[in-house]
């Protein structure tokens, strides 16, 4: 299927507002330096990316996780400084902050190969460009002389 979001931000927002009351009934309990990262995220609207990454995906199989919130779950790991896809797929299974802020029900959060699936979607390009193509031979040391 493909990816479908019919509210765009305000919807991420309004979930956002309900799912966060739920966990965090007393809000004003959480630090400034998380209050900073809900409030940049709270205006980054990223509900273009769904349309525009539309058709990167089949009309066969089950329902995608929107694209939007892929993002916005992979660019709030980098704003954490988690650079480790594993590591992050933990964070948002143990954390309902952060699982909220991406824009996923806590307990129902992508797990590793959701995000590479993503990413080779987003990247798309044939080649993984990570290494390259080309191997030199590695040259051996000449040897000494033997010694019987």
């Amino acid at each position: 299927m493909l990816p479908y979001n019919p509210g765009g931000h305000a919807a991420y927002q309004d979930t956002f507002v309900s799912q966060f009351l739920k966990f965090y009934p007393d809000s004003f309990a959480l630090p400034k330096s998380t209050w900073d990262y809900i409030v940049q995220f709270w205006y980054l609207d990223l509900s273009q990316t769904d349309s525009i990454m539309r058709e990167c995906y089949s009309v066969f199989g089950p329902e995608p996780r929107l694209p939007s919130c892929m993002l916005r779950s992979y660019l709030l790991a980098l704003k954490l400084k988690v650079t480790s896809i594993t590591v992050w797929c933990r964070m948002l299974r143990e954390t309902p902050l952060y699982a909220i802020l991406s824009g996923f029900p806590f307990g129902d959060t992508p797990g590793v190969g959701t995000f590479y699936d993503f990413f080779s979607r987003v990247w798309k390009d044939g080649s993984d460009n990570l290494s390259p193509k080309n191997r030199f031979p590695k040259m051996k040391p000449p040897r000494g002389k033997e010694r019987r």
